[in-house]
């Protein structure tokens, strides 16, 4: 972080995960709450179950919003062979395209799984300049995707039924584009918060 600011370190993160996106994804019970009248019988509910189908989703982001939303094909599995393929083929194309004034430093945050680990991906990163971020084990308070990005996208997608993983898709491509700029930039100052919060605690957990 030597010569660079608080706001310049945070601007040049880029952060990424994987999560899983079911095709169908019941309404919280607070999403789902009706008014009624006391006398009123209990409304119907349907369905209150996530589909067994569901597609998993890479996403990769910063501070200015999504860089690359990646659909892992179906009955396929993360590796490090195809994470490193993603990387090559449509993080830097991308980065490229939507981020040309990111500058020579790059900092770049994942989280402990194998295939982010693997030597061909560490390669990768080496090679391209990037200033890889360490992660704390099992800790979903510190990443970005698991305290903000992925709730707050599945939240909208909650209650509506996708027939294909193609719609799926769709909608959250229509989410990242309708989620302004500064709920990113606020995401991500809340991770430094938390990493402070972190720090005065001595690592222990930390939910808000």
């Amino acid at each position: 972080m030597t010569g660079r600011t608080a706001g310049d370190f945070i601007s040049s993160i880029i952060t990424m995960d994987e999560t899983w996106v079911p095709l169908f994804n019941p309404e919280t019970k607070r999403q789902s709450a009706q008014w009624k009248h006391v006398t009123s019988p209990p409304p119907r509910k349907f369905r209150v179950i996530a589909s067994a189908e569901k597609m998993m989703v890479s996403m990769f982001w910063d501070s200015e919003g999504v860089i690359l939303t990646h659909c892992v094909p179906k009955s396929t599995t993360v590796t490090g062979a195809s994470y490193e393929a993603v990387l090559t083929s449509k993080l830097l194309p991308a980065l490229q395209q939507k981020r040309p004034n990111k500058g020579p430093i790059r900092s770049f945050h994942h989280d402990n799984a194998p295939p982010h680990r693997a030597n061909r991906v560490q390669s990768f990163f080496q090679s391209n300049n990037f200033e890889l971020i360490p992660h704390a084990p099992y800790s979903p308070d510190l990443a970005p995707s698991d305290f903000w990005l992925f709730p707050t996208m599945k939240d909208a997608l909650r209650g509506r039924s996708y027939e294909s993983r193609s719609a799926v898709a769709s909608a959250i491509f229509q989410w990242v584009n309708h989620t302004p700029k500064e709920a990113f930039a606020g995401a991500m100052q809340a991770w430094r918060e938390r990493c402070k919060k972190c720090i005065r605690l001595e690592g222990d957990y930390v939910e808000k």
